[in-house]
């Protein structure tokens, strides 16, 4: 290419290019110095056009910009690139065999989770690093940029090439399906990929265990007895400063019974037994909103950790079955009942589609506003315990930003809003502003992996999902011309 490639240190290279011969922003470029020295693999990370106007040439458009260097082509030793200095370098698009031998390198040694393919290179799988996501993710999307399928793919992948275990928080029924397997002509999957992968889920799919309302298979149920003090109150609207008197009484009660398991109904019965007027307020409340009778309470049944086996691999808590009120304590028990289990150091994804439902920057009521402290409690102080994070949703700015500020991982697929990638430009800091700014510009299944989970940031074309996706739009048949 014309123009000129140079490096002063530190691990990164510039460039000055015809506008002919520039290339788009995150290519992989192949770098040979003049000198006939070491050749490198590079990142275009940024770049701008410069226009000059010269009495004889008229006028002149170039492209300035930088990049990082990946690795010494052939070695593909990248430990010591920081001092590696060079000029007059010619710079030309990578090869696929070159990108995905780096791909490959980068993955050595490590589990990878292959979850498409690299955008502009069709044969070059995109590999995230499985133990990424040992640190917390957020992944975004606007409607309709393939967020949600992305999603399950990813969860295929790490229930296939990990151990560790997940927790779905599923506010739209989206994932109800990941035991699901669809026929291989509507998986896009040539035969022998599609038998060889669907051998190895079935593997995996008796241990995925999906929770629902009323008319599921398995009940999402919660124990009133098991629910933290905390979270009582809160179900029960009470405030010890605006409520003393009833606050009291339902204190005195829990000490009375003394049980992990009780229920609503032993709280009125022990009511019933007395002849407490604070009490008798109490059990109007209870009765008057109608919270004993709410399908969430287990009674005497199990709750969703209650009789689940040991190898079990995946909880789906499926939300969007529920209504409001009782989807918002379900989140809160559910994230309870792992934060109390969290000194069994047992690895965990606890996965939040729609996660502006569940941790909302301004909660609307108190259930919610403890599930958020959960999820903040759990952000900040749960990698220490083995708890993760996964968080979805289509608007940053409606996710509560202490738990935000906590993802070390970035996925992110198309976004037009210009306000909502400044803002992910300035919490996710370690990556290129200019390469979070293409998100405008993906298209479907299009997105950007950068963090633990892509150590360089990787554009991928989200690949085949092989189990069915729970929601989809309304048909749009309704446009249809008609005749």
């Amino acid at each position: 290419m014309t123009g000129d490639v140079y490096s002063i240190g530190g691990g990164t290279f510039l460039f000055e290019l015809d506008l002919a011969d520039s290339l788009p922003l995150a290519s992989y470029v192949e770098i040979a110095p003049a000198d006939g020295s070491d050749r490198y693999l590079g990142q275009i990370e940024s770049a701008t056009i410069d226009e000059s106007v010269g009495a004889s040439t008229g006028s002149t458009r170039t492209v300035k910009g930088r990049g990082t260097l990946l690795s010494r082509l052939g070695s593909g030793d990248a430990d010591e690139l920081g001092d590696d200095v060079f000029a007059g370098a010619t710079m030309t698009q990578a090869k696929p065999s070159t990108v995905a031998a780096y791909q490959d390198g980068v993955n050595s040694g490590h589990a990878s989770l292959s979850i498409g393919n690299v955008q502009r290179f069709s044969d070059v799988p995109a590999g995230l690093r499985a133990d990424g996501f040992g640190r917390h993710t957020f992944l975004c999307g606007q409607s309709g940029s393939g967020k949600t399928y992305t999603l399950g793919v990813i969860l295929e992948r790490l229930l296939l090439e990990t151990d560790i275990r997940i927790a779905l928080l599923d506010p739209n029924s989206d994932f109800v399906n990941m035991g699901s397997i669809r026929p291989q002509s509507g998986a896009g999957f040539s035969q022998e990929e599609y038998q060889a992968f669907e051998a190895r889920y079935r593997a995996v799919s008796p241990g995925i265990h999906v929770f629902g309302g009323e008319g599921s298979a398995r009940r999402l149920r919660a124990k009133f007895g098991r629910l933290s003090f905390e979270q009582q109150s809160m179900v029960l609207g009470l405030d010890p400063i605006r409520d003393p008197q009833e606050f009291n009484a339902f204190v005195r009660i829990v000490r009375r019974l003394d049980d992990k398991d009780y229920r609503l109904d032993d709280i009125l019965d022990e009511i019933r037994s007395s002849f407490d007027e604070d009490g008798r307020r109490l059990g109007l409340r209870i009765e008057n909103l109608g919270i004993a009778q709410q399908s969430i309470w287990a009674g005497s049944n199990q709750s969703v950790m209650d009789g689940l086996p040991d190898d079990w691999r995946m909880i789906v808590a499926d939300l969007g079955s529920l209504d409001n009120a009782e989807g918002s304590i379900a989140s809160a028990a559910v994230l309870g009942s792992f934060w109390e289990r969290r000194h069994a150091r047992q690895p965990l994804l606890i996965v939040v589609d729609e996660a502006h439902n569940v941790c909302p920057r301004t909660p609307t009521d108190a259930n919610q506003a403890l599930a958020t402290e959960l999820m903040i409690r759990i952000a900040g102080e749960g990698r220490k315990f083995g708890l993760y994070l996964l968080l979805s949703t289509q608007r940053p700015a409606k996710v509560h930003p202490n738990v935000l500020s906590q993802c070390d991982n970035l996925l992110l697929m198309k976004m037009n809003s210009a306000s909502d990638i400044s803002e992910l430009s300035e919490i996710f800091s370690f990556v290129p502003p200019s390469l979070i700014e293409l998100a405008a510009g993906f298209g479907l299944g299009e997105g950007l992996a950068a963090g633990k989970i892509a150590p360089q940031p990787v554009l991928f074309r989200s690949g085949r999902r092989l189990t069915l996706e729970g929601g989809s739009d309304v048909p749009s048949t309704w446009a249809q011309q008609r005749s």
